[in-house]
Formats: C-alpha cells, sequence, structure tokens
C-alpha cells in the first residue's frame, strides 16, 4: 500500500507572547494536506481516493486519543479517513473507469465502525484499534455535529469528467 503524499502547515507561534505559544503547543493540532490523489484499499477490497487539496488535522478524533496516540503515527491512515468522512459524510471510489460517492450519507456509527476495521486490517492492533474506536463513538458524536454544519469546499479526485460530477 502506498502511503499518502503530504504537506504538513507551521503552526505560527512567532511574535506571540510566551503564553500564546504555551496554548499553541498544548492545544493547537498542525494540519496536513494531500498534494496528490491518494487511493486506499478498504479491507472489503473497495478502492477508495482521497482528493488532492484535503486539510486535515485529526479533530474528529476526540482530544483525548491524542493522549495516548500521535495522529501521524499508527493512525495516521485512520485519521485521513475518519477526518474526510465526518467532513463530507461519504467517499470517492473507483470501479473500473467508473469514480463515483461510495456510501453517501453513511452517519457517524457506520463510518466509525468503517475506521475501526481499517485500522485492525492496516496496524493489526485490535485493543489499541477498539479502544479508539470506543473513545470515538463515547465523545465523537460532539465533533461529528460540529462538522455536519460546517461549510466545505468539495473536492473532486483527479481525472474525473465534468459529467460525473
Amino acid at each position: 500500500m502506498e502511503m499518502p503524499k503530504l504537506q504538513p502547515f507551521a503552526i505560527k507561534t512567532q511574535q506571540f507572547s510566551f503564553y500564546s505559544k504555551l496554548w499553541q503547543m498544548l492545544f493547537r493540532k498542525r494540519q496536513w494536506q494531500l498534494i496528490e490523489d491518494w487511493h486506499y484499499v478498504l479491507p472489503n477490497h473497495r478502492v477508495i481516493i482521497i482528493p488532492k487539496g484535503f486539510i486535515f488535522d485529526g479533530s474528529s478524533y476526540p482530544a483525548i486519543v491524542w493522549l495516548f496516540y500521535s495522529p501521524t503515527g499508527l493512525l495516521l491512515i485512520p485519521v485521513i479517513l475518519h477526518d474526510f468522512c465526518f467532513q463530507y459524510n461519504y467517499l470517492w471510489a473507483k470501479q473500473d473507469d467508473t469514480i463515483f460517492k461510495y456510501k453517501e450519507g453513511n452517519g457517524f456509527f457506520k463510518w466509525s465502525a468503517l475506521v475501526r476495521n481499517v485500522g485492525i486490517k492496516r496496524n493489526e492492533l485490535i485493543l489499541i484499534d477498539y479502544f479508539t474506536w470506543f473513545i470515538c463513538i463515547t465523545f465523537g458524536w460532539i465533533n461529528w455535529l460540529a462538522f455536519k454544519h460546517k461549510e466545505k469546499l468539495t473536492l473532486f479526485p483527479s481525472g474525473m469528467s465534468i459529467n460525473a460530477k
């Protein structure tokens, strides 16, 4: 499996007071952007595409998760998928030469279960993935509601024809 190609965004701390810098260090999450379309094969063998330009920070996972795990460590793949699913409530999928919205409107619990299964398949850390899933379904609904009300720019995978959009 090819890893996603990511560009980190700087967390600005220059010309801030000591306390502002401390606040940034403790509570600000680094944002990342995909610099090219990323193809991933789900456990059910469906090929999905997260489009170039997608920006994420892992904020769909409750902050308590970050006390235990790094967003750019073992959870990177589930974090990217989780943030995309929470922001858009669908995934882009590819079958043959057709790209389409996959499981549009799937909802909070089904996305959380899918991401848990991806983590288990990818990392083979069943206890950690179930623990993270439990934290997500216990506290993640707050973020789910927040994401539902955010305005978002629709991103399309490269090579998708205008008619298919």
